[in-house]
């Protein structure tokens, strides 16, 4: 399925590595096969990104703690930097935190959000009519550029082979405000809906 996202994206599968097991046969654990992780990237040229879906899983400990989701992203912050590559971490907010400030929302400590240098929150917005919810792309948190802005986008399948669709974003408008403004304002058309 990545793979078909990919393609239609129009990657280069051949510069796309997935690690989804480890020699033994069990699963990856980024938390625990870090060493691992660092020898599969060592074996490749210039690695430039580094993606974890999800980053909790790379917590070894209690992931609502920050001093244990500290401990256990260094490592991870240190292979990078070896490495000359970007880590993407890959999360969802937390139910029930609408509202708040989206770093505060996503799932696990605050310490996920603290430790990134740029957090990018992605939603799925209600339009004003059925079938015109829009997806949004937002700057939450940057350390080396501004807070605020993002894009509209849309999610297009496109047929990557015969029987095999993967879907691409199909960029959209520009967007102003915060990313607190833009999902309170969603949240609240949403919660109308329940009347």
């Amino acid at each position: 399925m990545l793979a078909a996202r990919l393609q239609a994206a129009g990657a280069d599968l051949s510069r796309v590595h997935f690690i989804d097991g480890v020699s033994d046969g069990g699963c990856f654990d980024p938390g625990r096969d870090v060493d691992l992780l660092d020898a599969t990237l060592s074996g490749l040229p210039a690695p430039k990104l580094l993606i974890l879906d999800p980053i909790v899983q790379a917590v070894m400990g209690d992931s609502h703690k920050g001093a244990e989701v500290r401990r256990s992203l260094q490592p991870i912050v240190d292979l990078a930097r070896r490495h000359g590559c970007a880590v993407a971490g890959i999360t969802h907010f937390s139910k029930g935190t609408g509202g708040r400030d989206p770093v505060e929302r996503v799932t696990g400590s605050i310490a996920f959000a603290a430790l990134a240098r740029l957090v990018l929150v992605a939603a799925k917005v209600k339009g004003d009519d059925p079938g015109e919810d829009k997806r949004i792309l937002m700057r939450a948190k940057s350390n080396n550029g501004p807070d605020d802005g993002g894009f509209e986008y849309e999610l297009e399948r496109v047929e990557v082979a015969p029987d095999v669709e993967g879907q691409r974003v199909k960029w959209g408008a520009a967007i102003t405000g915060t990313a607190r403004e833009v999902l309170a304002e969603a949240e609240a058309d949403s919660a109308g809906d329940d009347e």
